[in-house]
């Protein structure tokens, strides 16, 4: 019996957020440990992003960190 049981692989899901200040900057978030993307979007205390930001896009796979860092330059 392995001593070492390895977590279940989900698609990496891309968050791109915003504060609600005037002149922050897009930031991005990647969650690779989480299977729906449905508790990111209802996370009303800050868990996972800060309670006071906008969500501006959310992607499920590899593909969305490239493309959210080109468009929004980070």
């Amino acid at each position: 019996m392995p001593k070492y049981i390895p977590k279940k692989k989900y698609p990496p899901i891309v968050v791109v957020f915003k504060r609600q200040w005037s002149r922050s900057k897009p930031r991005i978030k990647i969650f690779k440990n989480l299977k729906s993307v449905d508790l990111i979007l209802e996370d009303i205390k800050g868990k996972y992003n800060p309670a006071e930001a906008d969500i501006l896009e959310v992607g499920v796979g590899g593909v969305f960190e490239k493309d959210y860092r080109k468009k929004y330059k980070l």
